[in-house]
């Protein structure tokens, strides 16, 4: 409890950003990793503003990608496809690997704080992706195929 007591949200400060630079900001993290592509398809007209904190979106970025890393199986290279578009109220991120995907029985548990599947790690990562999103008004939600991976989808109201 003294670990998840440190690893709490920070506080949160919402300020007028783009989400691409935020983006590119979690891709470069992973730029040099071996056997791991993440492509971002941009798919708007313009620059894509939102009312959200830079520290947690980035790290809502790093935990997505991480995540996606870590579900490869064997020798399979890890393929991210990030695809940025937007209507007139809100900016729509989907984040889709080629990783192992979640088993069903799991789906209702992955955004429950201290829940992992992994052999380490705190379970904190999923939990923390929700609550920053939720932070900045918007919502989260997945699909998943066993084999064949997991696309997250983030919906985030424009500023």
């Amino acid at each position: 409890s003294e670990f998840s007591n440190f690893a709490k949200m920070p506080d949160t400060n919402l300020e007028k950003l783009d989400v691409f630079p935020v983006i590119e900001q979690a891709r470069e993290v992973y730029r040099s990793t071996a056997n791991v592509e993440i492509n971002v398809f941009n798919k708007t007209d313009q620059d894509i503003r939102i009312l959200a904190d830079h520290d947690q979106l980035l790290r809502t970025f790093n935990n997505l990608f991480k995540n996606a890393i870590e579900a490869m199986d064997g020798d399979t290279d890890c393929a991210i496809n990030v695809s940025l578009y937007n209507d007139d109220l809100r900016a729509y991120i989907e984040i889709k690997d080629n990783g192992k995907g979640i088993p069903e029985m799991l789906h209702d548990k992955i955004f429950v704080p201290n829940f992992t599947t992994k052999t380490s790690g705190t379970g904190l990562g999923l939990a923390f992706v929700k609550q920053a999103i939720e932070n900045a008004g918007g919502t989260v939600r997945f699909t998943s195929v066993n084999g064949l991976g997991t696309t997250f989808y983030l919906s985030l109201k424009l500023a």
